[in-house]
């Protein structure tokens, strides 16, 4: 994940150290994680803001050309670790911005900048860099977190200056040359829960139960969540959900 200051890093760096350890179980990574494939077109992968890289790992297992970047060495050493955990390549992932990579020249096939964007005050440079690294004809997958009016504590805990709708993305491939192939909502069964804890207990809400070794009804909830995601999350097109899943292609101009 990229960040824009120092007291974000040390709660992402935390939080993305521990999902590194649960990669393996963590059904809701995964499911989305297969849903932003769907929309991958042949060739290069690249991950901005790949936090503790599992969905990097995941890439490299189905044999996809990929590599990533994030801007927290912390992070990094994270990724490295998960990497080599799975037989993969550490060296896929490496310290640097997306601003370093457009001033290369770099060009690569698809982009995916997962849940990155609204850490950025003014998320529009970022943006344009993201397309900028894309070959014409390439594919942009980027996902965010929705819903304005979930906007509470744990957003600000971890970073993010909002959360978006569809329109605000919208606005955003407006100004660059794209096309906009599905712009589309994910995780609806996410919102009560989070409504209920952030708006009226006014608590943090747990997620625990994706991860660790699960009790006899933690893997039931697992299996049971673990099947709405991959067979109907990813099937139908819910009205609203936690996330917003844009897939965009880089015009030639």
């Amino acid at each position: 994940m990229l960040r824009s200051s120092s007291a974000m890093r040390s709660n992402l760096d935390e939080q993305q150290t521990i999902l590194a350890g649960v990669v393996d179980t963590d059904f809701r990574a995964r499911s989305l994680n297969e849903l932003v494939c769907t929309y991958i077109v042949a060739g290069t992968v690249l991950d901005v803001g790949c936090g503790s890289g599992g969905m990097l790992a995941w890439l490299l297992e189905q044999g996809y050309d990929a590599s990533g970047i994030d801007s927290s060495e912390h992070i990094i050493n994270a990724a490295h670790a998960l990497l080599q955990s799975k037989g993969c390549d550490p060296s896929r992932v490496r310290n640097a911005h997306i601003e370093d990579l457009t001033r290369a020249g770099m060009l690569v096939d698809n982009v995916l900048s997962m849940d990155c964007l609204e850490h950025q005050a003014d998320e529009r440079p970022m943006f344009s860099n993201l397309v900028k690294v894309l070959r014409p004809g390439g594919r942009l997958l980027v996902t965010v977190p929705a819903v304005p009016w979930l906007f509470s504590e744990r957003d600000r805990t971890y970073g993010h200056h909002r959360r978006y709708t569809r329109e605000r993305l919208r606005d955003l491939c407006r100004s660059e040359p794209l096309r906009i192939d599905d712009l589309r909502y994910w995780n609806m069964l996410g919102v009560p829960p989070t409504f209920l804890y952030a708006h009226v207990l006014r608590r943090a809400i747990t997620e625990g139960f994706r991860y660790g070794e699960p009790t006899l009804t933690k893997k039931a909830l697992r299996a049971a969540l673990s099947f709405w995601f991959r067979h109907v999350e990813n099937s139908v097109r819910p009205p609203v959900g936690l996330t917003l899943v844009l897939a965009a292609t880089r015009l030639s101009s």
